[in-house]
């Protein structure tokens, strides 16, 4: 969609630009023609202090007529960019409010994993006894990490629990998170 914006307000930049260069023609034009019409001499009479040239008035009457063409068009392109720019401001919104649903949700899921993680951990502390003082927590960042990178290798779930010092349930647990967690 953007470049679809962009490309519309490049075509508007450019047709600006050459309605411009259209006008600065018109306008050389129109002095060059005043300037070959040096040898016209004005009414004697005092009745129409305001006498222009026909030509002349033609000219700026086809500039006029020129600048309400270029003004209306300039109009339209202005509402089509505010129509355009509206569009995409709602369709904005509407991803940011899906975004935003989704981040809740996925939080959610983290709790709920690091809950049942740490659950896991206390019932494998109370299985374990006090003779497994150097069993590694399972809700560690770091240990999650190492457990990920073991499973990455493709390592068994026996040999990562070793590595890792957790148990068999807890590696399962990470690895089958992760999996959930993969979009």
């Amino acid at each position: 969609m953007d470049f679809i914006v962009k490309e519309v307000m490049l075509l508007q930049m450019g047709l600006e630009v050459l309605l411009l260069i259209l006008l600065v023609a018109l306008l050389w034009r129109s002095r060059g023609k005043l300037d070959q019409s040096q040898e016209f001499s004005p009414p004697t009479d005092d009745s129409s202090p305001a006498f222009m040239p026909d030509h002349l008035k033609e000219t700026i009457e086809r500039f006029l007529s020129e600048s309400e063409k270029i003004s209306r068009a300039f109009e339209a392109n202005l509402k089509d960019k505010k129509e355009l720019s509206t569009d995409l401001i709602l369709k904005l919104d509407r991803r940011l409010a899906d975004y935003r649903s989704l981040l809740a949700k996925t939080e959610e899921a983290i709790k709920a994993g690091e809950t049942r993680l740490a659950q896991l951990a206390e019932n494998s502390g109370a299985l374990a006894g006090a003779s497994d003082h150097g069993q590694a927590n399972p809700a560690a960042p770091e240990t999650r990490a190492l457990v990920l990178r073991l499973a990455k290798k493709g390592l068994s779930i026996p040999e990562i629990a070793e590595r890792s010092k957790l148990l068999r349930g807890e590696v399962e647990l990470i690895i089958n998170l992760e999996k959930d967690f993969e979009v």
